[in-house]
């Protein structure tokens, strides 16, 4: 699908700005990128929460620092021949955002064709990526994240109220110690930045950083540019099938054991195997996300445009 303006001023600011980045450079901010961002407001987000099937899988909420547990609020009801459907009390969203809590409502290329086609657009810059849309809800004093950095780069747009930003200094790739890092692990300050509504900034992955809500309430979009390459479990077993067909003898010491495996991991047969295994990958979520931008029921769609056809002529 065609994308909307403003989702369209974002794609060209990854486009242009994103992808022409130094390598050296962590970030890159453009302050008033869209004049009034409408395609997801507070109308939007409170349109999501009060949706009958919005489930905890969908939505976490931060409080004092601590993840509220909405399992707890999950119900049912008993419909015709017993069976059962679940649905999530809201009251536990209306009682925590009254005190001051922040929300995070995940999938939100699942939820609206536009987003998905906008991750889309990302993933397309990548051999094998597959985005993910987030918005974020906070509060003066309440923040989801404390100081964290993520393994992947990550696109955010700002639609409303206005957040400060504290941007450190990239850190080498590393997987632990990825969140509530205190100051000493957070590495040096080199950038603060205030966003307001339609502000863009994009920030490279493993680049450490902290938020404050300096405003009665801010609410941001975020795209985690997800890396889907074939993961390293998935590569080494692999190679343990390998191996498996072709092992080192009875009492080898571990040394060998370890050149045989990555003999195994040189082989021709390897990269073929990897080859077909990256290339299943690649399809899958190319299908995963043409099934987002089709997953809607048209079928009534005739029917109310001759109603609306109809009211239109009386």
């Amino acid at each position: 699908m065609d994308l909307p303006p403003q989702l369209r001023q974002l794609r060209d600011f990854y486009f242009q700005a994103v992808r022409s980045l130094p390598p050296e450079r962590d970030f890159v901010h453009a302050a008033s990128l869209i004049e009034r961002p409408a395609f997801f407001t507070l109308e939007h987000l409170r349109t999501s929460l009060n949706s009958p099937l919005l489930m905890p899988g969908y939505i976490a909420l931060y409080w004092q620092g601590k993840e509220v547990d909405c399992s707890k609020a999950v119900a049912s009801k008993f419909i015709k021949q017993g069976t059962e459907i679940a649905f999530l009390n809201k009251g536990i969203i209306e009682e925590y955002l009254a005190r001051g809590a922040s929300l995070v409502l995940e999938g939100l290329d699942i939820l609206d064709p536009s987003i998905n086609a906008l991750c889309a657009a990302l993933d397309s810059a990548h051999d094998c990526a597959f985005s993910n849309s987030v918005a974020f809800f906070s509060q003066r004093g309440n923040e989801a994240y404390r100081g964290h950095f993520d393994t992947q780069d990550v696109l955010a747009v700002h639609l409303a109220g206005e957040k400060r930003w504290v941007i450190h200094e990239r850190q080498a790739p590393h997987l632990d110690d990825q969140n509530d890092l205190p100051p000493e692990k957070m590495g040096r300050a080199q950038a603060e930045i205030v966003m307001r509504p339609g502000d863009a900034l994009f920030m490279r992955a493993f680049v450490p950083h902290q938020v404050q809500t300096t405003a009665e309430y801010s609410l941001h979009m975020s795209f985690d540019v997800c890396d889907r390459q074939v993961p390293l479990q998935a590569a080494l077993g692999l190679v343990m099938e390998q191996y498996g067909r072709d092992a080192t003898a009875c009492y080898a010491p571990t040394a060998d054991v370890m050149q045989k495996a990555m003999a195994h991991a040189s082989s021709e047969a390897f990269t073929r195997r990897l080859a077909q295994l990256q290339s299943d990958h690649k399809r899958s979520y190319q299908y995963a996300r043409q099934l987002l931008a089709s997953n809607r029921v048209k079928a009534l769609d005739r029917w109310i445009a001759a109603e609306q056809a109809q009211r239109s002529t009386t």
